[in-house]
């Protein structure tokens, strides 16, 4: 046997992912027949190989461990994949328990807080951890939203809030970005597996682990290097270095994983002394991590300018046909700073608030999520896309309009709110159009730049500068006589502009200040918001947590808490029932 078939083992080894990434959409999960068939075919290929090549050489003996580990690390990845996928998941809801013969995807968890509070009770009390625990309760609890279940919740725990009530925004973001953690991990690593196996997966584990290092210890020692070439001999160090060194950061990652640190014990003895330390020293680094600091912002006035002043772009937009440089190079990043976050926040408590009075049913939920948010500007585009964009062009227009007309620092926050806003959900219709309703397509956005380009004034010049193309721009489109048609509810611009002198007109009609202009348009933005969180599917945003998380997806958490969902439910039933209920303890193993 050479060296490189020797060699041929470690590609199990790899495949099987020594890292705890597994999935890279939530579809591999579902299609783990595929890849469990694949490892049989990579299993008898290397069988294969092994007895062809077989020879009288110490070789054979050092490829066995590194074959019988590689087989196991490539079937941990597929037994992850499976555990993942949403049969085995729904299996896993030990405690699902159907309300009723018509209700049948509705699933009971009676909890209390004291009950939470017992699940760590003989755990270490580090105050760090509280945030944790938490995130890793609502987790649970929020697992069969993301499987297209509801969940009805005791009376207490409902009316409580589910743990932001007495929390400022900035925690309630960490809170809910700690629980899109956990969701990461669920669906796309290895970590729950090792959680929830913990002592064969331990075991296992450390057994792969002395495999490595007992082949490389028998390289070093036995194998002849004369015989075989420097090649081949720095070929198989690497592989069994590299095996090594991702097996021991892979461990060490784990243990520093948030998975771990919620179940850290009460330190009795040394080593756990020294891991507490390290958990509370740590922990800065961890709630970095938490909370969201960047979302994405798409100006579609500044793509027009930026695209305008390219002469060769109308080119490219022909080769493109998907717009994917518009996409990825015109989207910009953003700090989510603290007045947006308490905006969103504030507002929400106050729907929040709504629930609470007396008679308030599902059907009056469902009429706050639904609330028409365009009644005053009389807007008839019945299409949910379409309306974000026309909005968006119209508060483009206004602010570059009132920035032409003040400096930049007497907009106000609810203008940057605003702004924000709506930069966001046009990127959300132009690059995560699969978390909104459907309508948009890339037709009606090449008409839209085609119309734009012809509103370029004609004595524009290459040399001018971009302020100056995009003034002159929005005094064009503002000051055209134009007139939306019911007809074409596809003329977003012209939409768009219209909309944009309405709105500026409502500072003299209704004798508005701009801050109260803004204040409104805020508002509108958010309400489109929660509309765009309340209709976009729970598995939509567990796909998209491959791509860090989106702002959109902390927003319907943060609703899920407040109990401003429709899958979401409140008992009815006494609060001593629910102490009886023996379904309990299994939810937090």
């Amino acid at each position: 046997m050479s060296l490189l078939h020797f060699g041929r083992h470690f590609l199990l080894w790899h495949l099987g992912s020594p890292h705890n990434i597994t999935a890279y959409s939530l579809e591999d999960n579902e299609i783990w027949h595929r890849h469990f068939l694949g490892m049989v075919f990579q299993v008898l290929e290397a069988v294969y190989i092994y007895v062809r090549f077989r020879s009288d050489t110490d070789l054979n003996l050092m490829a066995v461990p590194i074959f019988l580990t590689g087989v196991w690390m490539y079937g941990e990845r597929i037994w992850a994949l499976r555990s993942a996928s949403d049969k085995q998941l729904m299996n896993s809801l030990a405690q699902r328990e159907q309300a009723s013969p018509e209700e049948n995807n509705i699933i009971r968890f009676r909890l209390f807080e004291s009950k939470i509070n017992d699940c760590f009770e003989r755990k270490g009390n580090v105050s760090e951890l509280k945030l944790l625990r938490e995130a890793y309760s609502s987790f649970l609890i929020f697992k069969p939203l993301f499987l297209g279940l509801s969940v009805e919740l005791s009376a207490k725990f409902y009316d409580d809030m589910f743990f932001i009530n007495s929390k400022s925004a900035e925690e309630a973001f960490k809170l809910v970005g700690t629980e899109q953690k956990y969701l990461y991990d669920l669906f796309f690593t290895k970590v729950p597996l090792y959680r929830n196996h913990q002592k064969v997966s331990s075991s296992l584990r450390a057994l792969c682990f002395l495999s490595a290092v007992s082949s490389l210890i028998a390289f070093s020692a036995i194998v002849d290097k004369s015989v075989h070439s420097k090649v081949d001999i720095v070929i198989t160090y690497l592989l069994l270095l590299g095996a090594i060194s991702l097996d021991a950061y892979s461990f060490i990652m784990h243990l520093l994983s948030i998975w771990s640190m919620i179940w850290l014990p009460v330190p009795k003895n040394t080593v756990q002394k020294m891991y507490s330390k390290v958990v509370a020293s740590r922990w800065h680094l961890v709630e970095a991590k938490m909370a969201i600091k960047s979302v994405a912002q798409h100006d579609i006035i500044n793509y027009y300018v930026e695209a305008n002043a390219i002469k060769l772009y109308d080119a490219v937009r022909i080769i493109d046909t998907g717009n994917h440089l518009q996409k990825d190079w015109h989207t910009k990043w953003k700090p989510v700073d603290c007045e947006l976050k308490q905006f969103i926040y504030d507002h929400l408590k106050k729907e929040r608030g709504k629930l609470d009075e007396k008679d308030f049913g599902p059907e009056d939920l469902k009429k706050l999520l639904n609330a028409p948010f365009f009644e005053d500007l009389e807007e008839d585009t019945t299409d949910f896309s379409l309306r974000i964009i026309r909005w968006h062009l119209a508060t483009e227009l206004v602010y570059y309009d009132d920035l032409n007309k003040f400096r930049r620092g007497k907009l106000g926050s609810f203008c940057q709110i605003a702004k924000s806003l709506s930069d966001y959900m046009m990127y959300l219709v132009l690059v995560r159009l699969l978390m909104l309703p459907k309508g948009y397509s890339e037709a009606i956005n090449n008409e839209n730049y085609r119309q734009a380009k012809n509103l370029f004034p004609e004595d524009m010049t290459t040399n001018m500068r971009k302020i100056e193309v995009r003034k002159r721009f929005t005094s064009s489109v503002l000051g055209r006589q134009s007139s939306p048609t019911k007809s074409n509810r596809f003329d977003l611009i012209n939409g768009g502009s219209s909309f944009a002198e309405k709105l500026q007109s409502v500072v003299a009609q209704e004798r508005w200040d701009h801050e109260e202009k803004w204040e409104m348009i805020s508002k509108v933005w958010l309400g489109m918001m929660l509309y765009a969180a309340s209709l976009c599917s729970w598995k939509e945003h567990a796909q998209q947590l491959r791509h860090g998380g989106e702002l959109l997806t902390h927003v319907a958490l943060l609703m899920a808490h407040l109990g401003l969902t429709t899958q979401i439910r409140k008992s009815k039933s006494l609060d001593y029932e629910d102490e009886l209920n023996p379904a309990f303890p299994p939810l937090f193993r």
